[in-house]
């Protein structure tokens, strides 16, 4: 396996984020390829409106984004606006997409993933995936973190202990934004030589332990309502109320461009 990796085309700078412009299988390819040992995590972020919402508010969730080594459109108004912006993009790419599609193509010979999750359920779903696809010490590969864990200094050295032990390539993270992204940023010295992924519930997808939209609602781009309907105590602030400071983003960025244009 070699250590090279193909050039990631970016786009210019969308709220101060580069959006990568590969197609999904362009991208699962590319992190293939072994990221070097001596060169900090490669932070990969699936972005949608509230990735969005949540860098325009907190400046390090923006700087983890800003420096992340490769960043997707994830949610259909992100995509609107690439477009909007004249931005070629490849359209979607979802973490819950993109999730499967990196686990299908990993290999026990050259990989080494670690999976940090959000229930016991999904990690036993895991574990066994692991231990199907002859990968050594599934249960040394899969953890569920306290709540807090990201607070808290003592289990974060812990953490970064047991990703170690098994030579991490590939760690993928599903206990959501921005703790996952924010997490792997600051510790990224320490996960030298691994990609870093923050798919949040697309690991629970993939376990079948949480439900995700049909895909007649997907096509039609209503997703985020499925989601909403499905679990209003913890989405209806982030879908109803803050999602409007996205238009906010998107006006400036439309004005920006324009301004360039002339």
């Amino acid at each position: 396996m070699q250590n090279s990796i193909p050039h990631i085309h970016k786009s210019q700078p969308v709220a101060g984020v580069s959006f990568c412009l590969l197609s999904q299988e362009q991208i699962v390819q590319s992190v293939m390829s072994l990221a070097p040992e001596d060169e900090a995590l490669r932070l990969v972020v699936t972005t949608n409106v509230d990735h969005m919402v949540t860098m325009r508010r907190q400046p390090e969730f923006k700087h983890a984004c800003e420096n992340a080594w490769l960043v997707t459109a994830d949610g259909f108004p992100v995509v609107s606006l690439l477009k909007m912006l004249h931005i070629a993009t490849p359209g979607r790419i979802t973490g819950a997409d993109l999730f499967p599609a990196i686990l299908g193509s990993l290999s026990p010979v050259w990989h080494s993933p670690f999976f940090v999750c959000a229930s016991e359920a999904t990690a036993d779903y895991l574990r066994c995936w692991l231990a199907g696809r002859g990968y050594t010490n599934p249960e040394q590969r899969v953890i569920v973190p306290e709540f807090g864990f990201e607070k808290d200094a003592l289990r974060s050295n812990e953490m970064l202990k047991q990703i170690r032990a098994v030579a991490t390539t590939h760690l993928f993270f599903g206990v959501g934004a921005p703790k996952s992204e924010l997490w792997m940023q600051k510790h990224r010295a320490q996960l030298a030589g691994m990609y870093g992924f923050g798919f949040g519930a697309g690991l629970d997808f993939f376990a079948g332990t949480a439900k995700r939209a049909p895909q007649w609602v997907q096509h039609v781009n209503m997703e985020w309502a499925w989601r909403l309907f499905s679990n209003p105590r913890r989405l209806a602030k982030r879908y109803l109320v803050d999602s409007w400071s996205f238009l906010r983003i998107a006006l400036t960025e439309y004005r920006l461009t324009a301004k360039e244009s002339r």
